[in-house]
């Protein structure tokens, strides 16, 4: 749990200079942005839920990841080289979904079972 947390600050710290640089990663794909917003929250979503076992993944963790997401996009309107896109607010919230539907197969996993014993 604690490596959890630690792993979820350094991706909420690295994600968020990432949002706000001029020169964030590019993967030099077509549509490699909406792909980096993706697998952040992807991630992102593991972590939360990783970082607080004793809670269902469920609108506890999921609003405040979105709120997130939208905080960044906030941030970038405000930001020269950076602009707001509601495509990748919704890129993010289809990241945190795609999480929330593969727990069943996780839970099958047997070096992640742990995260799911009562």
């Amino acid at each position: 749990m604690i490596l959890s947390r630690l792993m979820l600050t350094a991706a909420v710290v690295l994600i968020s200079w990432q949002a706000t640089v001029r020169s964030g990663v590019d993967l030099h794909v077509e549509n490699g942005d909406k792909l980096l917003h993706f697998l952040a929250f992807a991630v992102l979503a593991v972590l939360v839920d990783f970082a607080f076992p004793k809670s269902r993944f469920g609108m506890f963790k999921i609003i405040p990841l979105i709120l997130y997401g939208l905080a960044i996009e906030y941030v970038q309107s405000f930001l020269p080289c950076r602009s707001a896109s509601l495509a990748d607010l919704l890129v993010d919230i289809v990241g945190i979904g795609s999480y929330l539907v593969s727990i069943p197969m996780l839970q099958r996993l047997p070096l992640l079972q742990a995260r799911w014993v009562v």
